[in-house]
């Protein structure tokens, strides 16, 4: 599942230095692309005649090659950049699986490739003395898999570490030190820039590097777009080739390059290709003719052949990128999702505003810059998370000519053509697991600045929480990688794992105090229960293990972990764990213990019960573990033991985000795409959903997907037999759900309010009854047996209203809902309480106009007499006072219009008896009220009724006006 990103605060906007080469009809502040080189720490900001060299973290300009006259009128400007990455996956013809574990990394030594506009291909190396390993270990950039990481690796980096630090002398005093490879702020003091103990500083230093220009390519096309790797050569040992994938006007070109010099090359034929992408193993070529056509090619390398299909999309093609093993291809309002593996679009979604550019952030979560100049972050399958501007305000947004974007580690920066960039600094989610289905799932923010934000509907169904609780990790460090968060079920425990210091963190939430153990590789982790922890450890000799750890709520020692672990499970050395899952049950199982399961569980003559599933997927088989418990006084559950329950032969493959097992089966999401897997006559996999962007929640029996632009909630039972969900809800613009409160039937989503110089993130609810009222009224659902499931929740009339004023708005039919109503006529909780059916009634009477009336009180089988005399019965008086203000609500003509119209309505409102009788009530109410809030309401609706009656009785046929101002004055006295 993809992880959300969300702005922690406004951006920072700066702009670059100005170049020191007058370039004659060049604006070479035009910041035409930056990539990032996260590797060793640096991006590239490239211009038409510049390349601007940054350190990341920190952000300072620390080299740069500025382009002579000369230059130019010989190769051209500079019109791309793209760097030499290493692959994760395999490519056709290309790289294998195999070549993939010995991933050829950079040793010091980084390439990058300016193409220019004269057909020349400008090749840089920058020289930094460090590795993937440093960079991850001292800066806490993610650029390194730890799962993969080899022993001898980690040696290297031990051997590596340096103090190349980049120092800064007075211009006229080299012997004066200005800083000393920090950025320098005017709180930082020159002592702080010589201490080198960076675990007390909230500085990074800045480390030196050398950009030289290596060679200069010149091809007889131009070069349209290119992809650019590093491998191992495979005929000499330990040498490394540079792989370049250029595309050209006639075709797509491989050159293999060896020291910079042409070793090998291949030429696959095709016109007019436009972008080159890599996804789900296989190279693809785009491209998109005058009349709209775009065709995908699927290229193999090592037969030089191509697979062609083509799409009809009357929109240009702005971009194509890889996004979860698919090819996204970004068109002006359109961005559709092609699978190379079966040969089709398999989603597509629209954009309400024409698109400028358009990229994946990290973690699957798209930016897209309008040409309005908006920006907006969108999930994968297109539910808006945040926007600076609405639609509407688009002619107001600001004028910002954005050129291109990078997201790293947090951080975002946008480029604009005029040499400006913006900075940002983002939240980022880490998923949280459903280890529990009897408490919330936890919603986990982090950012760069080591604060922690979470999210879990309150326990008390009756209070609100519209805001994100922070927690703040006890280190002044700024270098950390956080991967994994995870809270427990019953928000005791916090546990987070910094991956580049080798530290679990746990926090006691209720005491708000820290615990810490060193020296652990923790590579994936989740609560059982309150106080367990299960965690897939990477061991010393480099094999990986399963822990489960009992940490106490109290006196917590740090010296060594390991006196905490009751359990280890580790796999035989020919596999390898891929995922590791936690499912707690709703309903404990009780097991009959045989005597030959041993006195362990004999001898206490304790109740046993099956409480808990760990599933660990492999390369080859998924091993379920059953977690055998008692339960003591306080209903907490005691591990008695941990028994391998089941070894099923089968691959799931590396994308499992969540298992679990069912009945004698499992299911699965893989992918965006949700499985089981049953036993019949052999394991048999069946897709039940596709587009599944996330589950929300597992909560008791029933689950709440976001599949594409919708939530699903099902029954996992209906699920798994393959029914469709009973709810369906459209996701709303601005209202991501992101937990959900069942007991209240209300969903939670994040929104943000984004200003100029302010950004929050509150909490916003929705409630979903009405709709899971009408769909159980759709299928039939008797309205006895609704009322028995629903009424004692919160919104239940609320709910009901809603449903009964919709439905008389839409003309739709009240057959199926006036029977809930009508046996909603006393409230059964309270005793003595007031009908809920009149209240029910009378807000929806307030909600709709008079012309509607007449409909429901046909199918309700009621007069409006019959309803006020029913308020008098229950002596109601804010239900009278409803009743009354709906009469208000409309305009004074229009309403007596109304009136006489209605010649029941008319009747009521001249009965004089009847009227007299309303307003006394309310008189008493208002003049018996303790809260003066209340009070005022009953007083106002007094002098509104005997407005209502003046415009009733303007000839002054009755007394019914001075009677009611009799009734007015001894209580005002």
């Amino acid at each position: 599942m993809s992880r959300h990103m969300w702005p922690l605060q406004p951006p920072q906007r700066l702009r670059i230095n100005n170049s020191i080469v007058e370039l004659p009809g060049l604006n070479n502040n035009d910041i035409l692309q930056t990539i990032s080189l996260a590797q060793v720490n640096v991006l590239i900001m490239l211009t038409p005649g510049r390349v601007l060299v940054y350190n990341l973290k920190p952000l300072a300009l620390v080299a740069s090659h500025e382009r002579t006259e000369e230059s130019i009128a010989e190769f051209g400007p500079n019109k791309f950049v793209t760097q030499s990455q290493t692959l994760d996956e395999a490519v056709e013809g290309l790289i294998s699986d195999k070549e993939l574990e010995t991933s050829a990394w950079h040793q010091g030594k980084i390439v990058f490739h300016v193409a220019t506009e004269k057909n020349s291909l400008l090749t840089y190396q920058i020289l930094k003395n460090c590795t993937n390993l440093t960079t991850f270990k001292e800066y806490g950039i993610p650029v390194v898999d730890v799962s993969r990481l080899q022993d001898d690796v980690e040696q290297e980096y031990d051997d590596s570490l340096d103090d190349d630090t980049l120092t800064v002398f007075e211009k006229d005093k080299s012997s004066k030190v200005i800083q000393n490879g920090y950025c320098v702020t005017k709180e930082t003091g020159f002592l702080q820039f010589l201490s080198a103990a960076q675990d007390s500083s909230d500085e990074l230093s800045l480390k030196k590097l050398e950009l030289r220009l290596k060679v200069v390519l010149k091809f007889d096309y131009p070069v349209v777009d290119m992809i650019d790797f590093k491998r191992f050569s495979e005929t000499s040992e330990g040498r490394t080739e540079e792989i370049l994938l250029i595309l050209f006007p006639h075709g797509l070109q491989l050159l293999t390059l060896v020291d910079f010099k042409l070793k090998d090359t291949h030429l696959v034929e095709l016109l007019d290709g436009k972008r080159i992408c890599l996804a789900n193993g296989q190279v693809v070529v785009v491209l998109q003719n005058e009349v709209g056509t775009t065709t995908i090619s699927q290229i193999e390398i090592s037969r030089q052949k191509r697979d062609v299909t083509q799409l009809k999309i009357c929109e240009p093609l702005l971009d194509c990128f890889e996004i979860n093993g698919n090819v996204a291809l970004v068109y002006s309002q359109t961005i559709l999702y092609y699978d190379p593996v079966s040969n089709r679009v398999h989603y597509k979604w629209n954009v309400p505003i024409k698109i400028k550019m358009c990229n994946k952030l990290e973690n699957d979560v798209l930016l897209v810059v309008t040409e309005t100049g908006s920006i907006r972050f969108y999930t994968q399958f297109g539910n808006l998370l945040f926007s600076t501007t609405s639609d509407d305000e688009d002619e107001n947004s600001k004028d910002n000519d954005y050129s291109d974007f990078i997201c790293v580690d947090m951080m975002l920066l946008l480029t604009t053509h005029a040499g400006n960039y913006e900075i940002w600094n983002l939240w980022e989610e880490l998923p949280q697991t459903f280890s529990d289905n009897r408490f919330p799932r936890f919603y986990t923010l982090h950012d760069s600045n080591n604060d922690i934000a979470l999210y879990s509907p309150p326990n008390d169904s009756s209070s609100i929480q519209d805001i994100l609780r922070t927690v703040k990790l006890p280190t002044n460090t700024i270098n950390n990688c956080v991967p994994l968060v995870k809270v427990s079920p019953t928000s005791k425990l916090l546990a987070a794992y910094v991956s580049n210091k080798n530290v679990l963190l746990l926090q006691n939430l209720e005491t708000n105090s820290w615990a810490s153990f060193r020296d652990i590789t923790i590579l994936d982790m989740h609560w059982l229960g309150s106080t367990y922890l299960v965690c897939h450890i990477k061991q010393e000799d480099g094999s990986h293990a399963v822990h489960c750890f009992r940490f106490p709520l109290q006196d917590l020692e740090t010296s060594e972990i390991e006196k905490y672990r009751i359990w280890n499970y580790e796999p035989s050395s020919s596999q390898q764990i891929l995922s590791l899952h936690v499912n707690t049950g709703l309903r404990y199982r009780l097991l009959r213990v045989k005597a030959r399961d041993g006195d362990e569980l004999d001898k206490y003559d304790e109740k046993f019960y099956r409480t808990a599933d760990i599933i660990i997927v492999t390369t080859d088989q998924i091993i379920v573990f059953a977690i055998i418990s008692t339960i003591n006084w306080f209903g907490l559950n005691l591990i008695k033991k941990f028994h391998e329950q089941m070894k099923v032969d089968i691959s799931l493959g590396r994308k499992v985000s969540w298992v679990i097992s069912h009945r004698e089966g499992f299911m699965y999401l893989s992918r965006n795409t949700l499985i089981k897997l049953e036993r019949e006559n052999g394991w048999k996999s069946q897709v039940l959903l596709r587009d599944v962007e996330r589950i929300i929640d597992l909560m008791g029996d029933e689950l709440s997907i976001v599949q594409a632009q919708q939530v699903l909630t099902c029954k996992i039972e209906d699920l798994y037999d393959g029914q469709s969900a009973f709810l369906t809800t459209p996701i709303e613009e601005d209202f991501y759900p992101v937990s959900l409160t069942p007991e209240t039937a209300t969903m939670h989503g994040l929104h943000c309010i984004f200003q100029e110089n302010y950004v929050k993130l509150i909490i916003k609810h929705k409630i979903y009854l009405d709709q899971m009222i009408k769909a159980k009224l759709a299928v039939g659902v008797s309205a006895e047996t609704i009322l028995m499931e629903y009424r004692n929740l919160k919104h239940f009339n609320f709910a009901l209203e809603k449903i009964l004023s919709t439905s008389l708005l839409t003309n739709e039919p009240l057959d199926s809902i006036i029977p809930l109503v009508k046996l909603c006529d006393r409230n059964m909780s309270v005793e003595g309480g007031h009908s809920d059916m009149l209240e029910i009634v009378s807000n929806c009477l307030r909600k709709t106009e008079a012309k509607h009336w007449g409909i429901l009180f046909s199918k309700l089988k009621m007069t409006p007499k019959d309803l006020l005399a029913r308020c008098l019965e229950d002596q109601d008086a804010k239900i009278l006072g409803v009743l009354l203000l709906v009469f208000l609500n409309y305009d004074e003509l229009d309403f007596m219009d109304d009136l006489r119209g209605n010649d029941a309505v008319a009747d009521v409102i001249k009965n004089q008896e009847m009227m007299l009788r309303v307003l006394r009530l309310l008189v008493v109410s208002a003049a018996n009220a303790a809260n003066s809030t209340l009070a005022a309401e009953s007083w106002d609706m007094c002098f509104q009724l005997i407005r209502l009656l003046k415009a009733l009785d303007k000839e002054n046929r009755t007394g019914l006006v001075q009677e009611a101002v009799k009734m007015l004055q001894p209580s005002s006295t």
